[in-house]
């Protein structure tokens, strides 16, 4: 049998939420590797094996993520809240950062 996530599981992500409120719509395949994640003070941690990402790879990562950011309904509150211009201030503060080595 095959192991997938169903629309009513926690979401693998580790958010919290359900699946189908999480990360169903923009779902693509999952890693071929094991990885870990946590949140703590200063941010969501993901401890992946493999080499050390180029500074490339963490800034094409970061755009990613900030783009996939803009299409969210979170970002339409972030706005409504805050208004664009320090909703953009506050979304440029997420960046993948490389961590230290363990």
């Amino acid at each position: 049998m095959k192991n997938t996530t169903r629309r009513n599981d926690p979401c693998p992500c580790g958010s919290g939420q359900k699946y189908k409120k999480c990360c169903l719509t923009t779902a693509s395949p999952q890693p071929s590797v094991d990885t870990y994640a946590w949140m703590d003070r200063d941010g969501l941690h993901l401890v992946a094996p493999g080499s050390p990402l180029t500074q490339e790879e963490l800034e094409r990562m970061t755009q990613a993520y900030q783009k996939r950011m803009r299409a969210s309904a979170m970002w339409k509150d972030m706005v409504q809240a805050y208004g664009k211009e320090k909703a953009e201030e506050l979304l440029k503060q997420c960046q993948v950062k490389p961590g230290e080595r363990r």
